[in-house]
């Protein structure tokens, strides 16, 4: 025997769209949203890409700043020991 498809009643929703069944349609959607979320969370979150090339940045900055320090302190250190020298022995 035939099956007849019957058209669908006026007013109904749709229960497939370009040939899917709509739930997977509406699964697909929703992981594609899910791992958006997760991308924007790992780009732009507090344990993101951004507080790393930050944080490196902020390393940099202080590697440079200690060169600096050491160098003056040894500019320092240097005075103090020639000026040492110049005091009489006590």
């Amino acid at each position: 025997m035939k099956r007849i498809d019957l058209p669908d009643e006026e007013g109904s929703a749709p229960k497939a769209l370009f040939g899917l069944p709509l739930w997977r349609i509406v699964m697909a959607l929703a992981a594609v949203i899910a791992l958006g979320v997760y991308v924007a969370i790992l780009l732009f979150g507090p344990n993101s890409l951004t507080v790393l090339l930050g944080l490196e940045e902020q390393r940099a900055i202080y590697e440079s700043r200690i060169k600096s320090l050491k160098a003056k302190n040894a500019a320092l250190q240097k005075e103090y020991f020639e000026l040492k020298q110049l005091e009489p022995d006590q």
